[in-house]
């Protein structure tokens, strides 16, 4: 009886040690509040005002006033899409002494010399006279001067093909008054450290050509007076028509190569109307400009 009763009480004595040694949680107080940095809230940031930089020692110091030095200049600042021209001819004289070389006379090859003188009204623009003469020179006797031509190894087969005479028209001076257009102009880089200047021209002009027919008496056929002691051959109507290229290494200096082409009538033989002579020449030159020195004026 004492050991049932023990055991009752022992067993509503049990409910009561569990509760005391147990651990709750009290809803009726508010939850603590966190303060750790990884929960705690940020402020909202206004975006209506414009945030400040923070002040810098060099942003505190003042801007210099000394101009840009060329490190601080682009590329594309320094390299200009369009340039001026570098090479000034309008309102210029210019002299050239020229040497000449025929190069369709298959029998006889001709040389000579001759001086152009021009004046340049415009950069693309000039007019010239132009005296060449394919004589040998005779200072001694002026009446003396006769070309001089070279004989081609297919002259002896002409003159056995026409029967020992070639018929050709010789060609002894021209004087011609040209007008030179230059519609194109460039540069080009030598060795990669100099630039040379360049253009290409037309020219096209008229004049006068002393020549000596193949009949006699070869120089009495053509315009003009009798040949006195100096020209020899009666003077014919020409025609130039030709074109080159010329550089210029110098503010006062140019190297001419072009292609000349002369065309007159005249009859070789007298049996035969005059036919129409072509001579084609190649000109080498070089020109000297004056002023020798030019002022580039902006447009």
């Amino acid at each position: 009886m004492r050991t049932i009763l023990l055991i009752s009480l022992f067993v509503a004595a049990f409910p009561a040690l569990a509760q005391d040694n147990a651990t709750g949680i009290d809803l009726s107080k508010p939850p603590p509040s966190k303060t750790t940095d990884e929960t705690t809230e940020m402020q909202p940031i206004d975006l209506s005002k414009e945030a400040k930089p923070a002040a810098t020692p060099e942003a505190a110091a003042p801007a210099p006033t000394a101009p840009f030095g060329e490190k601080d200049v682009a590329l594309g600042d320094k390299v200009k899409s369009v340039q001026r021209k570098g090479f000034i001819k309008k309102g210029r004289f210019e002299a050239e002494p020229i040497f000449a070389a025929t190069l369709n006379d298959a029998f006889y090859q001709k040389f000579g010399g001759g001086l152009r003188l021009a004046y340049n009204f415009g950069e693309t623009f000039a007019l010239a006279v132009r005296g060449v003469t394919y004589r040998k020179p005779e200072f001694s006797n002026p009446s003396g001067w006769q070309p001089a031509p070279i004989r081609t190894d297919y002259a002896k087969e002409g003159k056995i093909a026409f029967g020992g005479q070639l018929l050709a028209s010789q060609i002894y001076d021209q004087l011609m008054l040209d007008g030179i257009w230059s519609p194109i102009y460039g540069k080009i880089s030598v060795l990669g450290r100099s630039i040379v200047h360049f253009d290409v021209y037309l020219t096209g002009g008229f004049g006068l050509v002393w020549t000596a027919t193949s009949y006699a008496p070869r120089d009495n056929v053509g315009l003009g007076p009798a040949p006195g002691t100096f020209l020899v051959g009666r003077s014919k109507i020409g025609v130039d028509l030709g074109g080159g290229v010329r550089f210029y290494p110098k503010e006062w200096l140019a190297l001419d190569a072009g292609l000349m082409a002369t065309l007159y009538p005249d009859q070789p033989v007298a049996s035969l109307p005059a036919t129409i002579q072509r001579v084609f020449a190649v000109n080498l030159g070089v020109a000297f400009f004056f002023p020798f020195s030019y002022d580039y004026v902006y447009p």
